[in-house]
């Protein structure tokens, strides 16, 4: 997309093709300037509700492994094996899509009908208990806290992209067309002394014959 001012002829029509794309690149740059203002502020939001939530979530699962553990201590762990083995493997996620700012991100939900039901048999500890009924409440969770995740860093890439593209209209495209214009416009300023004298030059020749 840059110019290289050696190739472009020095003409009036290329002159004036010349200045109306500078102008639409320096529209586009301030356009691109927006979008990274923008793509900014929505990754620094959003990283703040993502630590909020990732503590939030966090702090549940300490507590779903703290019952887990002492409930395994309770049961011992092939018991505890026991209840969980129906939900190896089993689960699957549905993802979609959504748009910010031209950005596609994800979006996870869980299929409810790949959760297996889980035995617990009457007499089993009840922190062994409720930690598999938390974990499975916490799924949820954990998929939005992956959605987050994903959206943040595509984000980051989107915003590095237009980073690459502002720093290329700012130090190679727009600095091509403004050393095009100008050879051009030195060139034409050429033309029009040397014109000029050779006008000046048949004018005094003219003016000699006519004596």
């Amino acid at each position: 997309m840059a110019v290289d001012p050696r190739k472009v002829l020095p003409t009036k029509i290329n002159l004036i093709r010349l200045r109306r794309e500078l102008a639409m690149l320096r529209r586009i740059r301030r356009v691109m300037e927006e979008k990274r203002e923008v793509i900014l502020h929505y990754i620094t939001s959003m990283a703040a509700e993502y630590v909020r939530y990732q503590r939030e979530v966090y702090s549940e699962l300490e507590k779903i492994y703290q019952n887990y553990y002492l409930g395994v201590a309770a049961e011992g762990i092939e018991r505890a094996r026991a209840f969980t083995a129906p939900a190896e493997g089993s689960l699957e996620v549905a993802v979609s899509t959504r748009t910010l700012f031209a950005v596609k991100t994800p979006v996870f939900s869980l299929k409810e009908e790949t959760v297996p039901p889980l035995p617990l048999p009457a007499g089993s500890d009840p922190k062994l208990v409720q930690s598999i009924l938390d974990m499975g409440n916490i799924l949820d969770k954990l998929l939005k806290l992956a959605e987050y995740e994903e959206t943040l860093q595509r984000l980051i890439r989107e915003l590095k992209d237009t980073q690459r593209l502002i720093n290329a209209l700012d130090y190679v495209i727009l600095p091509s067309y403004q050393n095009a214009i100008k050879f051009i416009k030195l060139v034409l300023e050429d033309r029009m002394r040397e014109d000029f004298v050779r006008l000046k030059m048949i004018k005094r020749k003219m003016e000699v014959k006519t004596q």
